[in-house]
């Protein structure tokens, strides 16, 4: 089995990744320009889709990753609707948006795999193959030890005395 080291390899990230590129070509076009909220909103939940799925891997257990996985997948989904109402706006042309839709759908289909098969892995993580540290085992402190006691004794015969 191989293991991967790092959020580059996987095929997933590849495809989120081209896609991203896409939109961000997209969006610097002379028509885009203009709708700067969607352009914005665009740039956005494109930086989503790759920032979360490597800081999803870089947290080295599976639940956190599939996690940000999940929030990658949303920002897929955020994107292509934002494809929509701009194909609506006749922002893009309808050849373009079937390219750019299937490329997203190719990539979500990716994503979900990855979640699936993260979910039923048996590997909880990187962060759990670690051997545990050795913790140094500290003496419980009692609250009235017996140097305690004494002290107070001398400072109330001194107050007394």
């Amino acid at each position: 089995m191989v293991t991967v080291t790092d959020f580059r390899d996987f095929e997933a990230f590849k495809a989120c990744r081209a896609f991203a590129r896409e939109i961000g070509l997209l969006i610097r076009t002379r028509k885009f320009v203009p709708n700067r909220r969607l352009v914005d909103q665009m740039e956005r939940a494109s930086i989503s889709i790759l920032s979360n799925f490597a800081e999803g891997f870089e947290r080295e257990g599976n639940s956190e990753f599939i996690q940000f996985l999940a929030i990658s997948k949303g920002s897929m989904g955020e994107l292509r609707a934002q494809l929509i109402y701009a194909l609506d706006l006749q922002l893009l042309a309808e050849p373009q948006y079937d390219a750019l839709d299937a490329a997203a759908e190719s990539a979500t289909r990716l994503l979900g795999g990855l979640m699936r098969y993260l979910g039923s892995s048996t590997k909880r993580g990187r962060k759990y193959d670690r051997k545990p540290k050795r913790r140094r085992l500290l003496k419980p402190r009692l609250k009235n030890s017996r140097r305690t006691v004494e002290k107070r004794i001398r400072k109330t015969a001194n107050r007394n005395g």
